[in-house]
């Protein structure tokens, strides 16, 4: 069955979505696991043949062979240095292309064919000039047929595809991903939405920071014990990475739970840290915090009110704690929506910007008024190839301008004219130099002007 694909491509993780199509109709975007799950760390390896293997493969690597290991590309795409993975440098619009291959290829194993399009949700932060260095690279690759989504627009298609927005109407959403957050506020038109006011990036709050928290609380109680881990031994190295894992897994478990319990195996030590959820709301609070303040400043920018606005929308990992929902609803005014895997929601909503695009619904002119959607055809990067349908031009009668027949005659009488005044002029000339007395003091015009003057 024919299907079109929805990649998240996050800084620190990555998921997938699809929507497949029964004739001329779509079904709803649905999640697709890549893995284990349907989220994977945003993570690639080299291997030997050259290569790379990514997601959780990659990163069970990344303990032995570190230096064959990357993360955190993302956010280098544009860097004028490329990124060093084992002995070969990499740009990093490369490693981009090459993580939305590899989560293609999952895919089309899973389906059993590639995805008839792409549409890849990507960072806030990525101007035209990052897009255009992603979609070169996935050029090379053979992805020709990809659009190219901002998380902002991602997540409000996701959420109108479930909930009515009215057309016209502002809404607010807020991503929390693992490096950072972005806040915008978006109006809902016809076939999509626009941007209105500012789209506000920052790097605090995120997953991250969350994560942190709860290894420092862990830290406080066996800091003696991290310290004295030796990193050159690959056990005690590999001892590390699992307490951190053990981090991020109770961190997550504290979003629907009351309590959860780290697990810590270290050399000398094996127990488990309990840590409440009351403890980590304490944590996490000056972190989240930040949530509702950088919204509206966003809603300021656009020159709104909360008031205004039909929904706040919340997206990302960090959404599920119940702490920050309510911190929205108490500064904003307005109780946020959430949806139930919230993680998954821009990787859904990039599937259904990729249904609007080949939807026998939609005619040409409706869909190019996203115009937040760039769609790669062809791999002619000179210049960008945009249709605009020209007006019809009226036609132009240009009637010339009256003009008289010249007076030959006329013409022949001034000139006969001026040739009689000139030839005066000459014969006046030589009969002064001639017939009047030579000066005393000279010769010449200036001598007769100086003798008349006597």
């Amino acid at each position: 069955m024919p299907y079109v694909l929805g990649v998240h491509l996050g800084a620190t993780a990555t998921t997938a979505a699809i929507a497949r199509r029964d004739g001329s109709r779509w079904a709803a975007a649905t999640p697709v696991p890549l893995a284990a799950g349907p989220v994977v760390p945003t993570v690639l390896c080299k291997v030997q043949d050259g290569s790379f293997v990514a997601g959780e493969a990659a990163q069970r690597q990344e303990i032995a062979h570190h230096e064959w290991v990357v993360r955190g590309f993302t956010a280098r795409l544009g860097d004028d240095l490329p990124l060093l993975v084992g002995s070969e440098f990499v740009p990093a619009q490369r490693l981009v292309a090459t993580m939305v291959e590899w989560v293609a290829d999952v895919v089309a194993a899973r389906q059993g064919h590639p995805a008839e399009h792409i549409a890849i949700a990507h960072s806030a932060t990525w101007g035209p000039h990052r897009i255009r260095l992603v979609q070169q690279a996935l050029a090379q690759l053979g992805l020709n047929e990809v659009t190219m989504v901002p998380e902002p627009l991602a997540v409000a298609l996701d959420y109108a595809a479930k909930q009515q927005v009215p057309e016209h109407e502002p809404i607010a959403v807020a991503n929390i991903g693992g490096s950072g957050m972005d806040a915008t506020v978006l109006r809902r038109r016809q076939r999509g939405f626009e941007v209105v006011g500012s789209s506000l990036t920052a790097d605090h709050p995120s997953g991250q920071d969350l994560d942190d928290e709860i290894f420092a609380a862990v830290r406080a109680e066996f800091g003696d014990r991290i310290d004295a881990l030796d990193l050159a031994d690959l056990n005690q190295r590999a001892a590390l990475a699992h307490l951190r894992a053990e981090c991020v897994r109770a961190k997550e478990a504290l979003s629907h739970q009351a309590g959860a319990q780290v697990r810590v195996e270290l050399p000398g030590v094996r127990t488990e840290f309990a840590l409440s959820r009351s403890r980590y709301e304490q944590l996490a609070r000056p972190h989240l915090e930040r949530v509702p303040e950088l919204v509206l400043q966003a809603v300021q920018s656009a020159t709104l009110a909360p008031d205004d606005l039909d929904a706040v929308v919340l997206a990302g990992g960090t959404a599920r704690v119940p702490l920050l929902k309510q911190l929205v609803a108490e500064r904003l005014k307005v109780p946020p929506q959430v949806d139930v895997s919230p993680e998954l929601a821009a990787a859904s909503g990039a599937a259904s910007a990729a249904v609007q695009l080949l939807s026998t619904d939609v005619d040409e002119g409706s869909v190019d008024e996203t115009s937040v959607l760039v769609r790669i055809e062809g791999s002619d990067f000179d210049e960008e190839e945009v249709e605009i349908p020209e007006a019809p031009r009226p036609p132009i009668e240009v009637e010339p301008m009256p003009l008289d027949p010249p007076d030959e005659d006329r013409a022949r009488r001034i000139k006969i004219i001026k040739l009689s005044l000139a030839a005066a002029l000459i014969i006046g000339g030589l009969l002064l130099t001639f017939l009047w007395p030579t000066p005393p003091t000279g010769g010449g015009l200036l001598g007769l002007f100086q003798h008349m003057r006597q």
